[in-house]
C-alpha cells in the first residue's frame, strides 16, 4: 500500500485500487465534489489516452472516488533505469501519443513509469489535463528532464537522448523542443 497526497493505492486480487481519501479540512460536500470530479477526469483521460495507443493499465471506476486498474507486474523505471535506458525510447513514444491526444500528464517522473519486461506503461494521471498548448507539453517533458538530472545523474544524458528519440513521433516535436528551450531559459525552471 502507498499513501500519496491525494490517494491511497493498494494491490488486491491482481488489481490496483486507487482511492481518493477524504480531506477533513474541507467542507464535506465540497470535498466529495472535488474527489468525484478528479476521479472522473482521471478516468476520462486514461480512456482517451488508451484510445490513442498510450500504454496505460486498463482502468475502470469502482465508485465515484475509486479507480480499479489491472496490475502491471513491472517495476518503476526509477528502480531499473540504469539497466533499462533503451526503454526511454518507448517512454518518449508513449508521451508523444499522450500529447497527440491533447493530454498533459502533469507528473512525468520515473516513479510514474512502469517497466514490465519489454513493455513500458504510464501510470497516475491524477494531475492530467486536456491542453493543446505547446507550452504545456514543453513543461510536461521538462519535469521528466529535471527528474533524470536530479534523481539519475549518472544516466541522465543518455536517458534523455533515448526519450527524445521516441518523442520525435509527436507531430509538434520541433515546436515543443523549441518551447522547452524557452522554458529552460526562465529562472524558475533552472
Amino acid at each position: 500500500m502507498k499513501q500519496g497526497a491525494e490517494a491511497r493505492v493498494e494491490k488486491k486480487d491482481g488489481k490496483v485500487i486507487k482511492k481518493r481519501e477524504e480531506k477533513t479540512y474541507r467542507h464535506e460536500e465540497l470535498d466529495e465534489r472535488i474527489r468525484n470530479e478528479r476521479t472522473s477526469e482521471e478516468l476520462k483521460n486514461i480512456k482517451r489516452a488508451r484510445k490513442y495507443g498510450v500504454k496505460i493499465p486498463e482502468t475502470e471506476e469502482k465508485n465515484p472516488t475509486t479507480l480499479k486498474q489491472t496490475e502491471v507486474n513491472g517495476k518503476a523505471l526509477k528502480e531499473v533505469i540504469e539497466t533499462k535506458i533503451e526503454e526511454l525510447v518507448k517512454v518518449g513514444e508513449n508521451i508523444a501519443k499522450l500529447h497527440s491526444s491533447k493530454i498533459i500528464h502533469g507528473d512525468i517522473t520515473t516513479s510514474n513509469i512502469l517497466v514490465d519486461g519489454e513493455e513500458v506503461y504510464l501510470i497516475d494521471l491524477g494531475l492530467s489535463e486536456i491542453s493543446e498548448r505547446v507550452e504545456d507539453k514543453a513543461v510536461d517533458i521538462h519535469l521528466l528532464k529535471q527528474v533524470l538530472r536530479t534523481s539519475h545523474p549518472e544516466v541522465a544524458e543518455d536517458a534523455w537522448e533515448k526519450f527524445i528519440e521516441g518523442y520525435r513521433e509527436h507531430e509538434d516535436f520541433d515546436k515543443v523542443i523549441e518551447q522547452l528551450e524557452d522554458v529552460e531559459s526562465r529562472g524558475r525552471y533552472k
